[in-house]
């Protein structure tokens, strides 16, 4: 499994997706030989033993890891400054080893991944978004196992309608490249189907689940704010495929029927200095409360400090958020057209351009109190069943595995009899 965003390496929700289905598919029995592009330390460790108490758990995960300057979400210009940064040491020496841009990056991932795949045993090749596929590629042409392509996020879901042409190439080559591809909802099965030409029925539809029991989802959570003024929150990256500008223009409405609601943004992104630059502009300083980005433990705290979690998503290919979110005993309202609104009936839905109604829904919430129960006590049975669990993507998983293995076999036979 080639991955680039793992605890405590993350961004966004990649890295807690992947442990996820890293945690299932050891419940099922599959070795997993994880390679990332980044340090793997003690900490690493001390969190992958929190799967299992048993201690098959380290024997069926080994972790390898490529050095390298990759990192959750970074931007061609990202990776220029920090390549600035780690190569001016060792410029006088003419013995950088990082690569002048992420796409070379990207490429020097891939040269070391095709030796891994010359010394690990293995099955199948599990490849996750568009900066591993070209290690993926690579392995494959050593090893000649089938190659499984997770798709998180598109370019398009990442910038709208104008993606980086290289990145989408990179995406397509990989999905085309692969023997099945796994997206996270059907909502990212359509627009890989109507952006990059593949059929949908190469295209597998597994729903992200959640770790069933944490003792974060019944953390004390901090009380900065009075008993009696309500919490409404955002947690994400502050970027525009997550509407942070949709929030602010709500949080405006929402203050006008319930002055004393506070309203937390836990995140950062490029968005950040235009969304703080607004809300002052709203007159809501007094109001919204910047908490910066937040990981581990410290986001359940968040979840827990609010009466109300909104998703304001553009666009929302799952959304892990919404999930953590009933796990911690928080309501939810998630964007129409994510893929976690089809997995989810008890929370609210609403377009996520529509501040209006998402004013309307968070009112109703933060004055009702019966409303709030109902939501909270239905919402957090339904993220409590087995579908949503870990077990149930893991098994998807597992079967489109064995469906790509037996696939290559009769390939090899086809191959043979010609």
């Amino acid at each position: 499994m080639f991955g680039w965003e793992f605890p405590p390496y993350q961004a966004g929700g990649l890295a807690t997706a992947t442990l996820g289905l890293v945690k299932g598919l050891l419940r099922q029995g599959i070795e997993v030989t994880l390679v990332v592009p980044f340090p793997v330390g003690h900490s690493e460790l001390i969190g992958l033993r929190l799967v299992s108490t048993a201690t098959r758990v380290t024997q069926l995960l080994r972790t390898r890891r490529v050095t390298a300057l990759l990192g959750p979400y970074m931007t061609a210009q990202e990776y220029t400054v920090t390549h600035a940064q780690m190569v001016q040491g060792a410029a006088t020496t003419g013995k950088s080893v990082y690569g002048r841009n992420i796409f070379e990056e990207v490429e020097r991932f891939a040269s070391i991944a095709a030796g891994i795949a010359r010394e690990e045993p293995h099955n199948v090749i599990h490849a996750h978004d568009w900066i591993t596929y070209a290690a993926a590629i690579e392995a494959q042409k050593i090893s000649g196992k089938p190659l499984v392509a997770h798709i998180h996020a598109t370019e398009y879901d990442r910038s709208g309608d104008h993606p980086n042409p290289e990145i989408y190439r990179r995406e397509r080559e990989g999905m085309h490249a692969a023997d099945i591809v796994i997206a996270n909802s059907h909502a990212l099965r359509r627009l890989v189907t109507r952006h990059y030409g593949l059929p949908s029925e190469k295209i597998e539809v597994v729903h992200w689940g959640i770790e069933e029991h944490r003792p974060e989802y019944h953390l004390e959570p901090p009380r900065p704010f009075k008993q009696d003024e309500p919490v409404v929150l955002f947690l994400g990256r502050v970027t525009r495929q997550k509407g942070p500008d949709y929030f602010i223009e709500m949080a405006r409405k929402v203050a006008d029927f319930v002055p004393d609601a506070r309203f937390v943004m836990a995140g950062s992104g490029d968005m950040l200095p235009q969304i703080i630059e607004r809300t002052a502009e709203l007159g809501l300083t007094e109001k919204v409360h910047f908490a910066g980005a937040v990981q581990g433990a410290d986001v359940f705290k968040m979840f827990r400090m609010a009466d109300v979690c909104v998703m304001p998503s553009v666009s929302e290919p799952f959304g892990l958020v919404a999930l953590e979110s009933l796990k911690s005993g928080t309501p939810v309202i998630i964007p129409k057209e994510s893929g976690v609104a089809e997995a989810l009936r008890n929370v609210f839905k609403v377009d996520f351009w529509d501040i209006d109604e998402m004013t309307n829904k968070v009112v109703g919430i933060l004055r009702h109190r019966e409303l709030y129960e109902e939501l909270r006590e239905r919402s957090l049975e339904e993220v409590s069943s087995p579908k949503l669990g870990l077990d149930e993507p893991a098994k998807r998983v597992k079967e489109v595995y064995e469906r790509a293995i037996e696939m290559a076999n009769d390939r090899i036979l086809q191959e043979v009899a010609s």
